[in-house]
């Protein structure tokens, strides 16, 4: 055999392996790689179209190549046919079944129900950084879901630090932005439940009414002081809810469109009367934000309020709550920095939230068995560093004398509380009866103008979200994925289980179909 017909197969091997190589690193991203193999088959290439020019002029008007052309243009015509069929099939049916166990790549009925009664554009916008891309590539595979099934969602990606004309103040990395031409609603959670929800919310378009207590000394909306609530009803107003004022003295009760009812700060007795009022909303599944303020004298003013958070599970101490370690400097000890307990309201919150002068607020040890009372923030400090004073001077004020065990409360001190009454629900209704919430603060100087800051806000506004159900206005059982165990692979696992995909695999069968052809050919029979 003559050098040249050596050559030939050798040069054309390596052309082969050079290919692999090419469409492996291509896949990989391996760009200089892939240059470098790329030149190296064009190289190959070249060589041995010198050596076997005769051979390529004869194959070109040999009876094989006809042959050959109708082959391809066969199989050419049924790949077009298939995937002409698979179009139609894609646009007029949707034939996708998930097969996953946690159903990850399917939407909930009555998600579904609500993207076919959508009938306005909605505007999906999830801004995620490069810091949060696996949540990131979470949140988009599940919206891209709710756009396949609705033609009036669009959905996109931006960076929330590079797209900042879109992104205002209140936006924080990792939020989803829902957006029709009536209102915006903000989703922090990547939950079929929170979108769909919000979704909700932007066709029922409805505005929720927050009622403000009067004429107890409570602070006000319109009061543009600094012991006012006007920012707070300027972000209230943000988040597509109505603040207005109620006065028992120009109504006769609580209005039936009240979505909430807001008590904050009252430093004057409520009547029984009043009380009574109370408690019938909260009963006919009211919702109620209760703000308090540490009381100046040991006879507490609102002791009647007490009394009927008592009946709800919850413990209102007439205390002061002290922290010697963890406070905010230019307050004082007075004014403890909280240690958030596990709780909806509570999620994505500044641990560096201080309030500036607090009682206790804890759940009681005796509770009915239809609630459900947690606590949502502690001081951060142990027995002996924080407590609840109770020891007061003469003249009503607290003694300052330090914690004395037997009579102060000891820490950690709870000073704020979530209140559920839990009712039977069927999850397949969206409509079903909403439960009594209350949230109650032992403090209520953090939501004035003086204080209210960037996370002061965030703490109220999440707490009259959960009591409005804003996050909640469907329920939907995802699954548990605590229970789904699967060890995630490393970078160099990734790679190899890519390269023996994409290349061995392929090269193995390559070098088994020219070792069944070159014996063939030894043969004769080539």
């Amino acid at each position: 055999m003559s050098r040249k017909n050596v050559a030939g197969p050798i040069v054309g091997f390596l052309a082969l392996i050079f290919c692999f190589i090419s469409i492996a690193c291509l896949f990989l991203k391996a760009w200089l790689v892939f240059w470098i193999f790329l030149i190296l088959l064009t190289a190959t290439l070249a060589v041995l179209s010198v050596l076997h020019y005769q051979y390529f002029v004869n194959l070109f008007v040999s009876r094989q190549l006809r042959y050959g052309t109708n082959v391809a243009l066969s199989v050419i015509g049924v790949i077009g046919i298939a995937v002409f069929v698979n179009v139609i099939v894609t646009q007029r049916f949707d034939m996708s079944i998930d097969l996953t166990v946690l159903q990850d790549n399917s939407l909930s009925k009555q998600t579904k129900k609500i993207l076919k009664s959508l009938n306005k554009n909605v505007e999906i916008i999830a801004f995620y950084s490069d810091e949060n891309s696996q949540l990131a590539i979470r949140a988009m595979h599940k919206l891209e879901l709710f756009q396949r099934e609705s033609e009036f969602i669009t959905v996109a990606l931006k960076d929330p630090y590079i797209d900042v004309q879109r992104v205002d103040h209140r936006l924080r990395d990792g939020t989803v932005v829902f957006s029709s031409k009536e209102r915006e609603e903000e989703v922090t959670i990547v939950s079929e439940q929170k979108f769909a929800s919000a979704i909700l919310k932007l066709i029922q378009n409805k505005t929720k009414k927050i009622y403000f207590l009067l004429g107890h000394g409570e602070y006000e909306i319109d009061d543009l002081s600094r012991s006012g609530l006007s920012e707070f009803k300027k972000a209230l107003e943000n988040q597509n809810y109505e603040p207005l004022s109620l006065s028992f003295l120009t109504e006769p009760d609580i209005p039936s469109n009240c979505d909430l009812l807001a008590i904050i700060g009252p430093t004057e007795t409520l009547t029984t009367n009043e009380i009574d009022k109370i408690n019938r909303y909260i009963n006919n599944n009211g919702k109620l934000l209760l703000l308090f303020h540490p009381s100046d004298s040991s006879e507490d003013v609102n002791k009647r309020l007490v009394q009927l958070m008592s009946k709800w599970g919850v413990s209102v101490g007439n205390d002061l709550v002290i922290d010697r370690f963890a406070f905010e400097v230019m307050r004082g000890s007075s004014a403890p920095f909280p240690k958030f307990e596990l709780h909806e309201i509570t999620r994505q919150l500044d641990p560096y939230l201080a309030f500036p002068k607090t009682r206790s607020v804890s759940p009681k040890d005796d509770i009915k068995s239809d609630l459900s009372v947690k606590s949502l923030a502690k001081t951060v400090s142990q027995l002996g560093v924080s407590w609840a004073e109770k020891e007061r001077t003469p003249d009503g004020k607290f003694s300052g004398n330090g914690y004395t065990a037997g009579i102060d409360l000891p820490g950690p001190v709870s000073f704020a509380v979530a209140v559920e009454k839990h009712i039977s629900v069927n999850t397949n209704d969206t409509n079903s009866m909403s439960p009594t919430r209350i949230v109650v603060f032992g403090c209520s100087n953090f939501a004035t103008n003086l204080d209210l800051k960037k996370a002061n806000q965030g703490l109220l506004l999440t707490s009259v979200n959960w009591l409005t159900e804003d996050g909640d206005l469907i329920a939907i059982t995802e699954p548990d994925r605590d229970t789904q165990k699967l060890r995630s692979m490393n970078a160099q696992q990734e790679s190899v289980v890519k390269i023996t995909a994409i290349f061995l695999i392929p090269l193995v069968v390559f070098i088994a179909g020219l070792v069944v052809w070159w014996n063939r050919r030894e043969g004769g029979t080539v």
